[in-house]
């Protein structure tokens, strides 16, 4: 079973993750993936690395119980938000690559999560959560929703166990 972590940055995805299971690695290529490569052809191959590192993820997940703090859905509804031409690349992605069988989708009040890590605006906190619930909903995608503003990690943690433990 792939269960997908899933939220905008400073909700905790990672921190969850990795209380969840063992730290991510990328199977092929895992300090060229880690890495922020600068060129465009370097970039592409990057890309094009993680979707085959994406679908290895899948087929692993279905001999046993796997967590990612990222999926392609993660990609294309960042790059939809930016109105980014690459978002139709992510949308191709979608189409051919299978969806996590679950999704623990980390959300909270905006103005606290810019908060912590000012990565993105409170604005785009915002819509990147309401594209997620729109998408789960739209492809009837099992989800559990958590706020990690009114949750402590142990909180979260708890919540995500047990609802995992309904899905095993």
């Amino acid at each position: 079973m792939l269960i997908t972590i899933l939220g905008p940055d400073g909700t905790g995805k990672t921190t969850l993750a990795k209380a969840l299971s063992e730290k991510r690695n990328y199977k092929y290529c895992n300090s060229f993936m880690k890495s922020e490569p600068k060129s465009f052809l370097k970039r592409i191959i990057k890309k094009g690395l993680r979707f085959i590192n994406d679908i290895a993820i899948f087929y692993s997940a279905k001999k046993s119980h796997v967590i990612s703090d990222r999926c392609p859905i993660d990609s294309y509804i960042n790059t939809k938000i930016q109105g980014r031409r690459l978002r139709y690349y992510y949308a191709l992605l979608l189409r051919i690559s299978p969806n996590p069988n679950y999704i623990i989708l980390l959300e909270g009040d905006s103005k606290v999560i810019y908060n912590r890590k000012k990565e993105i605006s409170e604005f785009q906190i915002t819509s990147v959560i309401k594209y997620y619930k729109k998408y789960l909903t739209k492809n009837d995608i099992p989800h559990l929703v958590i706020d990690t503003v009114r949750n402590d990690i142990n909180s979260t943690f708890n919540l995500a166990m047990k609802a995992l433990k309904e899905q095993l």
